[in-house]
């Protein structure tokens, strides 16, 4: 059974530190202009409409839906704590995010600057959010 009150927790911590990390990879992505080699018409211009959109879908899928699968999961897990939302995380970025980023940047050409930045954006907030899921769920 779900606890409404530790699933908010999730949430709330879980958004506060996403917003946190994707405010400042935003404007390291943007000082550092990762994207200058690319065609401005493949290009999403940066700016609040933009951040808002990224920020609200990476809650859904890096906070909302991995507090809704850990609340119901973490009986299964063998080991507890900031340990296991890290292995979790690193499970999903090794399982998840690096074959779909070797196989797309093999297709189509990126620059390799811009793929490793968003690589490690992601690790950093997987790492993050699912250690104060995992956090949390101790208390």
């Amino acid at each position: 059974m779900i606890s409404f009150k530790l699933f908010l927790a999730c949430l709330l911590a879980g958004g506060a530190a996403l917003f946190v990390i994707e405010l400042v990879w935003y404007f390291l992505e943007k000082k550092l202009d990762l994207t200058a080699r690319l065609p401005v018409e493949m290009v999403e211009s940066m700016g609040f409409g933009y951040f808002i959109s990224r920020f609200v879908s990476q809650f859904a899928f890096l906070v909302a839906l991995p507090s809704v699968i850990y609340s119901w999961a973490y009986v299964l897990i063998p080991f507890y704590g900031v340990r296991a939302g890290i292995v979790l995380a690193l499970y999903l970025f090794i399982m998840g995010i690096v074959p779909f980023s070797t196989v797309f940047l093999m297709r189509i050409k990126l620059p390799l600057a811009y793929t490793l930045f968003q690589l490690a954006g992601y690790l950093i907030k997987l790492l993050v959010i699912y250690g104060i899921i995992a956090y949390l769920y101790v208390l």
